[in-house]
């Protein structure tokens, strides 16, 4: 594979890992709405439609803490849940930075690529339980 394309494929891995760490966030929303419905008094489907937007609008940070308020957890999944954050939050906002202008090298983009794929797998693994 050349350089472009090893390029290339690491964008196309980024693109999968945020899209599988978005679905971890979409699916604790949907654990939510019971637990908001109820206690919002939820009876009409303009308040089903401002639960949704409300939890939508916030960050997973926000969106775990209110799973771990609603549900009971082992330390084991707490340990997960932690885990998810730390590791979402890297791949959005300091993935491209811990590599920088060295991303122009063959060999750090297929570092790059092969921490992607373990992140996807993680993220993967994460949403299906």
């Amino acid at each position: 594979m050349e350089a472009n394309e090893k390029l290339q494929e690491m964008y196309r891995l980024y693109g999968i890992a945020a899209h599988h760490g978005c679905n971890i966030e979409y699916r604790i929303v949907e654990l939510l709405l019971g637990p908001q419905w109820n206690e919002h008094n939820v009876s009409s489907s303009e308040e089903v439609e401002n639960v949704y937007a409300d939890l939508y609008s916030l960050t997973l940070e926000q969106l775990l803490e209110k799973y771990k308020n609603h549900f009971n957890f082992t330390d084991e999944q707490l340990a997960v849940i932690d885990e998810v954050q730390t590791k979402r939050n890297y791949l959005d906002h300091r993935f491209f930075g811990m590599y920088g202008k060295r991303k122009n090298s063959p060999h750090v983009v297929e570092e790059m690529i092969a921490e992607l794929e373990d992140l996807i797998a993680y993220f993967k693994s994460v949403d299906l339980e």
